[in-house]
């Protein structure tokens, strides 16, 4: 097995921030579409019309980050 498929369910919030779920690794893009269709379509949250699968593949002893990052945070508001 050369890469490995990460299920993912985003719930899109009304304030406009997402809440990511990792659902599942799988050994294919095959198996982890069943499963949306099997299993988590029926589930309570992920079958409503504001969220969406998501399938990526990794390939395994891979980087997948390789820069680093800055978080940066709003304003506060001002007086």
């Amino acid at each position: 097995m050369k890469s490995v498929f990460l299920l993912f369910h985003t719930h899109h919030l009304p304030d406009g921030e997402d809440d990511n779920k990792l659902l599942g690794v799988y050994s294919s893009r095959e198996i982890a579409e069943k499963k949306i269709e099997a299993e988590y379509r029926k589930l309570s949250g992920f079958c409503e019309p504001d969220g969406e699968f998501i399938i990526d593949e990794y390939t395994i002893d891979q980087d997948n980050w390789e820069e680093g990052f800055l978080t940066t945070y709003p304003k506060e508001p001002e007086d």
